[in-house]
C-alpha cells in the first residue's frame, strides 16, 4: 500500500475512525500495514489521539440507558441508512493494497452482518475509484432484501440456492446484469443462497422497503 503525498477528507476520517477504535477487525489489520509506510497517516492519527484522550477523560462512566437496546435492534431491523442514502453496511470500506494482482484465498477473511437479519457479506475486492465493490453475499433461508437503487452496474452471479424477485427467478449457474440507475423490488430465497455480486458502492435503499 502506498503511502500518500497529502491526505484528503476522506483519509483525515479515515484515521480520526481509527483513533477511536472505529474500524472493523479486518479493516483496522489493513490501515494498521497502511500506517506502517505513510508517514502523513500516521500523523494525522497522532494528532487525533490528545482530542480523543480528553474527550474520554472528560466524561464520568455512565451505564446505557435500558432503551438503548431496543433503539439498536429496530435501527438494524429497520436497514437504517446514512443521510445520503448510502447502505448502512457499505458506509466504510477498506482499501486493498495497490497491487496489478491479488489472491483472496477461501479460508481469508470473514462474513460480516448487515441491517438485514439473515443477510451477511464477505468483500473481496474495494475499488473506490471506479466506484465498485466484489463480494460474496449468503442470505438464508426465508430472507428478503429490500427494494433498492442501483448506484452503477450490478453483476450477480447465483453460485448454490436461490433467488428471487417480482419479476425473475434464479437458481445457481444464472447470471443477472443491470444498469446502473435500475431497481431491484424486493429480493428474497426460499432455502437460501449463497450470491457472486459486483455493485456500486452507492446503491440507494428504496421507501418501499419491506423486510
Amino acid at each position: 500500500m502506498k503511502p500518500h503525498d497529502h491526505l484528503s477528507r476522506d483519509d483525515r476520517e479515515r484515521a480520526a475512525q481509527y483513533a477511536i477504535g472505529g474500524l472493523e477487525p479486518d479493516a483496522a489489520r489493513l490501515y494498521e500495514a497502511h500506517l506502517e509506510v505513510c508517514p502523513a497517516c500516521r500523523a494525522a492519527v497522532s494528532a487525533c489521539r490528545p482530542g480523543v484522550e480528553a474527550l474520554a477523560r472528560s466524561l464520568p462512566p455512565e451505564p446505557p440507558p435500558p432503551s438503548l437496546k431496543a433503539r439498536l435492534m429496530e435501527r438494524v431491523r429497520r436497514g437504517a441508512d446514512d443521510a445520503d442514502g448510502v447502505q448502512a453496511w457499505k458506509r466504510w470500506l477498506p482499501d486493498l493494497p495497490e497491487e496489478s494482482s491479488i489472491i483472496v484465498r477461501g479460508g481469508e477473511g470473514e462474513w460480516q452482518a448487515t441491517a438485514v437479519a439473515g443477510v451477511r457479506v464477505r468483500r473481496l475486492f474495494v475499488d473506490r475509484i471506479n466506484d465498485r465493490v466484489t463480494m460474496l453475499v449468503r442470505m438464508d433461508p426465508g430472507t428478503e432484501y429490500p427494494a433498492h437503487r442501483h448506484g452503477g452496474i450490478e453483476e450477480c452471479y447465483v453460485l448454490e440456492g436461490d433467488l428471487h424477485g417480482p419479476d425473475f427467478e434464479m437458481t445457481a449457474g444464472d447470471y443477472q446484469r443491470l444498469d446502473g440507475g435500475t431497481t431491484h423490488g424486493v429480493q428474497g430465497t426460499r432455502g437460501g443462497c449463497l450470491l457472486f455480486i459486483v455493485s456500486s458502492m452507492h446503491d440507494e435503499l428504496l421507501p418501499e422497503r419491506a423486510l
